[in-house]
């Protein structure tokens, strides 16, 4: 049974609000780079400044928590997050500062949307799987759509 509007509102704003301060992060980490004059140090400053984040959220985050042993114990893949997020961040500063921030967003977004549905569609990484279907279709083909709109034209 899906969940209710009440229920999911919360969370989908506070997706909406993170997928907002996407080009911002481009635009910051683009500008951070300059100053550094380097992409590398830029992403492990970043990731240092979301670390420090992320452990003052769990010392004040209600609930259960963390459980430090349970995080051992899941697949070897799953630790590859980090690393996939720090070529996210080096990728995003090369985009932005060659492409821009707008740019840089689309094509992120565009292979973000083509490789969840990819990924749900054959229950990838413990996903539950949600095969493809023509509204998923449907939104690939305009992300997509919006990708080719925003290069149009362009030299």
């Amino acid at each position: 049974m899906p969940d209710s509007p009440k229920r999911i509102a919360l969370p989908l704003a506070v997706t909406v609000l993170g997928g907002c301060l996407l080009p911002a992060q481009f635009a910051i980490n683009a500008a951070l780079a300059g100053q550094l004059r380097s992409v590398t140090l830029t992403g492990a400053t970043s990731y240092l400044g979301g670390g420090v984040f992320l452990l003052l959220l769990l010392s004040v985050a209600p609930g259960p928590r963390a459980d430090w042993r349970a995080a051992m114990c899941g697949p070897g893949w799953a630790w590859l997050g980090g690393a996939v997020g720090s070529a996210y961040i080096v990728g995003s500063v090369i985009l932005t500062r060659a492409l821009g921030a707008g740019l840089a967003t689309t094509l992120v977004i565009a292979s973000q949307i083509t490789v969840a549905i990819l990924l749900d569609h054959t229950g990838a990484l413990g996903l539950v799987q949600r095969r493809l279907n023509p509204r998923r279709a449907a939104a690939v083909v305009l992300a997509l759509a919006a990708l080719a709109v925003r290069l149009w034209g362009m030299p």
